[in-house]
């Protein structure tokens, strides 16, 4: 078997694979999109714009450290999963084991400590047993099923493994050796399976990513649900290899390409990333089907074929782009939840619309904030934690991410007037913002000392310029004109609306000069409140 070296051969693997993809196997086909399943309600499509994107656990680098969250250490976690009493389940690829965290602490639940290779990095094997005997061997997707027993895609061993509530770990099917078999699930191949979905009826399915095929493991039984890719590219002269396809279809005649995700809804149907065809697909039991929920790659004409490119477009699913998406979730409103590794995003597919919801695409980093400025780094999946969180598996950065809607602060309440709010603070002010024309205007001297301006105004009143650090901004009353300056160069921009003077105060546009100023502006509807968030 495969010996992890240097503790990234994991997450490399999936970059590889899935950089293969992109130069060996993305085949294009005419998409056939369904409508149906991208559907999902609109309260979490409304709050999109608030959500804050945290740091739940691990460090700035790669390590293996059990404890209170903060100091906590991961290597290139895979995958997550909630279990019945809430706490996070964590497949800690590079660790070689199975973590949890639970209020505030982490703990490792299973994982043999097999000692360190030539690179520092744990060794993988394959053994059953006690959670302190048993060994893993790149641990994958995981999944929860009705009994509290947790399931995991042991990918390098080609396997499927349970971890029972007590702590004992077994195989549920395969044998450590890759290949592709159905029958008696001890005697069953897999070839690199990266995730599991269980429903409640105990039937588990199986992303066969490096098969190209989607497997069921049911009354101790493996069968293959899609049709086995028979392509075969020639990556250069003389050098040949297997990879996957794209058809939808019947579900026998379906093709994949690296399939490496799965979720199930509400219905018992089966969300799937066709990781390699940069497309997210659908399998409808009920009607026997599989169809395209969204993706559009561009296409690549090689030597060896037509192949799918990923790349990064939100809009409606037929033009939307992903680029090597990976772990998905199903949202309580129905929508879905994609981990887009290489676009370093999470996106949201909600009535025919993709949207990113966290991450600056094609952009890696970590760093919290506003979700929509926040970075990621090759996050693998996203899991929801209730309450309108979602933990993600920061994969690139060893680290757990949280995704969660923006509180109020305590007293912001509707009552008729508008307020400004800053971070967590209300500002207090004399004079009211108001609304003129949808725009809305504040005192200047509300937002402009706040963020550390000085204001000052002309002998006559009616111009006010804002100083900080070399930076001006130049404002007349009655005049849409706005003269910016840094360092003695300056030049001017036009406001929709213009500033005036009410009751011995300037107001000018809060949106503007916020957003000048690097802010994060939101309309809080329902307490008729101007957020303003500072972004990273």
């Amino acid at each position: 078997m495969l010996i992890l070296r240097d503790g990234r051969e994991t997450m490399n693997r999936w970059m590889k694979q899935t950089t293969a993809a992109v130069m060996a196997a993305g085949l294009l086909m005419t998409t056939s999109l369904s409508a149906a399943p991208a559907a999902g309600g609109d309260d979490m499509a409304a709050i999109l714009p608030l959500f804050e994107l945290d740091t739940l656990a691990g460090g700035s680098s790669p390590g293996l450290a059990d404890g209170r969250s903060v100091t906590s250490a991961f290597r290139y976690p895979a995958s997550l999963a909630v279990l019945g009493d809430g706490a996070l389940i964590i497949s800690d690829s590079g660790n070689q084991s199975i973590r949890t965290l639970k209020d505030g602490m982490v703990t490792t639940v299973a994982g043999a400590d097999l000692g360190l290779d030539e690179y520092g990095s744990r060794v993988g094997s394959m053994q059953d047993g006690s959670a302190e005997q048993a060994a893993f061997h790149g641990p994958a997707g995981l999944t929860v099923d009705v009994r509290g027993r947790v399931i995991a895609a042991d990918s390098a061993n080609h396997a499927i493994r349970m971890l029972e509530p007590a702590g004992s770990v077994v195989t549920i099917a395969g044998t450590g050796v890759l290949g592709h078999r159905d029958g008696k699930a001890a005697q069953a191949l897999f070839y690199n399976p990266l995730d599991v979905a269980v429903n409640n009826d105990g039937v588990i399915y199986v992303a066969d990513t490096l098969n190209h095929v989607i497997r069921k493991i049911e009354d101790g039984k493996v069968t293959t649900l899609t049709a086995a890719s028979k392509r075969i590219v020639e990556y250069f002269p003389g050098a040949v290899s297997a990879a996957g396809d794209y058809a939808d279809g019947p579900i026998a005649q379906a093709k994949f390409n690296e399939p490496s995700g799965l979720a199930l809804d509400a219905k018992g149907n089966l969300y799937v990333s066709d990781t390699g065809n940069h497309r997210i697909r659908y399998i409808d039991f009920a009607s026997g089907t599989v169809t395209t929920v969204a993706g559009n790659p561009k296409v690549v004409y090689g030597a060896d074929g037509v192949y799918a490119e990923g790349g990064f477009e939100d809009g409606p699913v037929g033009r939307a782009a992903f680029h090597t998406p990976l772990g998905l979730a199903v949202t309580p409103d129905g929508g879905l939840l994609v981990a887009d590794s290489l676009n370093h995003a999470i996106r949201y597919i909600s009535r025919g619309i993709v949207t990113t919801l966290a991450g600056t695409p094609g952009e890696a980093g970590a760093i919290d904030g506003p979700a929509a400025y926040g970075l990621l780094h090759s996050p693998a999946d996203v899991v929801s934690l209730g309450e309108g969180e979602f933990a993600v598996a920061d994969t690139g950065n060893s680290q757990i991410r949280l995704l969660k809607p923006y509180s109020y602060p305590a007293g912001l309440k509707a009552d008729g007037r508008i307020r400004i709010v800053f971070g967590q603070d209300i500002i207090q002010t004399e004079a009211e913002p108001l609304i003129i024309k949808g725009v809305t205007f504040v005192p200047v001297r509300v937002i402009s000392e706040r963020l550390g301006y000085k204001v000052h105004y002309d002998r006559a009143g009616k111009q006010v310029s804002l100083v900080k650090s070399g930076m001006s901004y130049t404002l007349v009353n009655g005049s849409t004109t706005v003269k910016l300056g840094k360092d003695e160069v300056h030049h001017t921009v036009q406001l929709q609306e213009a500033p005036f003077i009410r009751r011995g105060r300037l107001y000018l546009p809060v949106r503007f000069f916020a957003e000048q100023t690097g802010l994060d502006v939101q309309w809080l509807a329902d307490v008729k409140a101007v957020l303003l968030r500072s972004k990273p």
